[in-house]
């Protein structure tokens, strides 16, 4: 009770510093890390936990936000404090497509999954992309916001929060166990009677839902979306940000997010004329970082047993 406490305390203090002390740009890139955040945590269910590589996360997140946009504006008459509404229903829209996916999909396994994952992430752009009641190519704009930072602010950290706190209970729990079992030896565990496609369908369809809340926020965050905005490079970006912060570890891919979200804003400042110096020094990191710590900064463990594996902390 006192940890909470001492949590909801240092988030009222956050966010009234962010709304009050600070302009709309940095506001914004909080924003965004909180929604790389709930994306990396998503991917982190299916590749991490379950050792299923899918790079589909991105149609995903386009499901979610379309799906949001469209119940904003033309069933919701744009009324903002409906917006929770509208990401919970882009995450159930997303957890139904990520189920009809799964159907065919988790008979296959390894570089053959990642295929089809990327497939139907492109088959959602394409299908955006002709589709003209929501812009096609030109995007869907007009879309709500929430009139105040605080009011987003506190939607997302809420949201953010119990994310992470379902990912974390879920990596502890006995179906979290069931899917270790699937990433260290997945013949062992069929042997020992886990259903190996069913465990995969439900780690997928549980990604995917939080994949669409990550997408419905995403669409409200700027008031515009097209089908560009869900292309390949996002998956790839959200991919990068779990495997930065460690396969398995949950508190990683927040803390991963965090990075990825302000590095390239802060290499954006440096004085390199024409040159987008973020496109070379973005790739040595990640470089170095595969070389020097493949595993990820956190591995499978969380920031608090990480903590106490190095002695920083007391146990």
């Amino acid at each position: 009770m006192k940890k909470l406490i001492i949590f909801l305390g240092s988030v009222i203090v956050l966010g009234i510093v962010l709304n009050f002390a600070l302009n709309s740009y940095i506001q914004a890139i909080v924003i965004s890390f909180m929604i790389n955040a709930i994306m990396a945590l998503s991917l982190n269910v299916i590749t991490g936990l379950a050792d299923q590589f899918s790079l589909g996360h991105a149609g995903l997140m386009a499901v979610g936000a379309y799906t949001s946009a469209i119940l904003s504006k033309e069933v919701f008459a744009d009324h903002w404090y409906l917006i929770p509404v509208t990401v919970l229903c882009a995450g159930l829209t997303a957890a139904i497509v990520g189920y009809l996916i799964s159907l065919p999909s988790f008979k296959l396994k390894g570089d053959y999954l990642a295929i089809v994952t990327l497939g139907m992430a492109e088959i959602v752009r394409v299908l955006l992309l002709n589709w003209n009641h929501v812009g096609g190519p030109r995007g869907y704009n007009g879309i709500i916001k929430f009139p105040e930072f605080s009011y987003a602010y506190i939607f997302v950290v809420t949201l953010l929060s119990l994310v992470f706190v379902a990912c974390y209970r879920l990596k502890y729990s006995w179906f979290g166990r069931n899917l270790w079992a699937l990433n260290e030896d997945d013949i062992a565990a069929e042997v020992m009677g886990l259903d190996l496609t069913k465990t995969k369908r439900q780690a997928f369809v549980i990604s995917s839902f939080m994949a669409g809340l990550g997408g419905g926020i995403y669409s409200h965050h700027l008031g515009y979306i097209s089908p560009n905005s869900f292309s390949f490079l996002v998956s790839t970006q959200i991919l990068i940000m779990a495997v930065l912060g460690g396969l398995g570890s949950m508190s990683g891919s927040v803390i991963a997010a965090l990075i990825l979200t302000i590095l390239p804003e802060a290499l954006r400042s440096l004085p390199t004329g024409s040159l987008d110096i973020r496109m070379i020094v973005f790739p040595i990191i990640l470089i170095a970082m595969m070389i020097l710590r493949p595993q990820g900064i956190f591995g499978r463990s969380e920031l608090i047993n990480f903590c106490k594996e190095k002695k920083w902390i007391k146990s």
